[in-house]
């Protein structure tokens, strides 16, 4: 009998502003794909530096890397807007033909928005979400990112946030069937 070789992980990478999106994702990714998927977060810093990750991007493809998500903050929640920041992005990675791979997704309007979803409806109206979210889950809230993400409840916050619905769609196209249905 011929032995069988183990299936490799499938492995993401995610290009992420900061620390706490960083935190966000480390937490909400495996309950979204399972523990099997392998990803690596790598922070780049503010909106305007995802331009030139078109470099490092090839490389984690060429390392066999499925694709590459990038996450950033919208700023704002005016679909024109978040729609011709998605193109002006997506125009650099086309110059290099690696559209097939990456995957931009922007947080309405920003990251902790999504968060705030387990506790309002409506979170990407919120003028201040980093503001909201302290007052739903204390003062602290900016450093509990990681752990806000664990506990959130999905189902809810997809149904409160288009933003982190198609974020989460996007991901579930790559998870194994047992993963997608835990989700």
């Amino acid at each position: 009998m011929a032995r069988r070789e183990p299936i490799a992980p499938l492995k993401l990478v995610f290009f992420v502003e900061g620390s706490s999106d960083k935190a966000f994702l480390e937490a909400l990714v495996p309950r979204i794909l399972g523990p099997r998927v392998a990803m690596r977060v790598v922070r780049v810093g503010g909106k305007a530096a995802f331009s030139s990750t078109f470099f490092e991007s090839a490389q984690f493809l060429d390392a066999g890397y499925a694709s590459v998500f990038l996450l950033l903050d919208a700023d704002t929640e005016i679909p024109d807007e978040i729609d011709r920041q998605k193109r002006q992005l997506m125009e650099v990675f086309r110059r290099y033909a690696l559209t097939d791979h990456i995957h931009i997704h922007m947080a309405v309007p920003m990251l902790e928005a999504w968060l705030l979803a387990a506790y309002q409806a409506h979170p990407e109206q919120s003028t201040h979400p980093e503001r909201d979210l302290a007052r739903h889950a204390g003062v602290d809230a900016a450093n509990r990112i990681g752990e806000l993400a664990a506990a959130l409840p999905i189902e809810i916050a997809r149904q409160r946030s288009g933003s982190l619905d198609d974020f989460i769609r996007g991901l579930e196209a790559f998870a194994p069937a047992k993963a997608r249905r835990a989700s």
